[in-house]
């Protein structure tokens, strides 16, 4: 993958294969080390490691299905930080 390929908010993943199958993953945000999303199937919080995220979406485990709308990125952000204030 090359550099310019990156996970940005308002991303929003379908996770294809693997433990998370059929998950729907939002960017919230990210660091160097890892990325933290909203997975909106439960609405539960999910930190990934940006190494494990980068592969995720070089092999194809993770999808880029859109870039959410800004108001419904609100609501997830809104979202992730109840979950970590309760």
């Amino acid at each position: 993958m090359n550099k310019n390929s990156d996970i940005h908010p308002g991303m929003l993943f379908a996770v294809t294969r693997g433990t998370y199958f059929g998950a729907n993953l939002v960017c919230i945000d990210s660091s160097e080390s890892k990325i933290n999303f909203l997975n909106v199937n439960d609405m539960t919080n999910m930190s990934i490691s940006r190494e494990d995220a980068l592969t995720g979406l070089e092999t194809n485990v993770l999808e880029l299905l859109e870039s959410i709308p800004d108001d419904i990125m609100d609501i997830c952000i809104k979202q992730y930080e109840k979950n970590i204030n309760n």
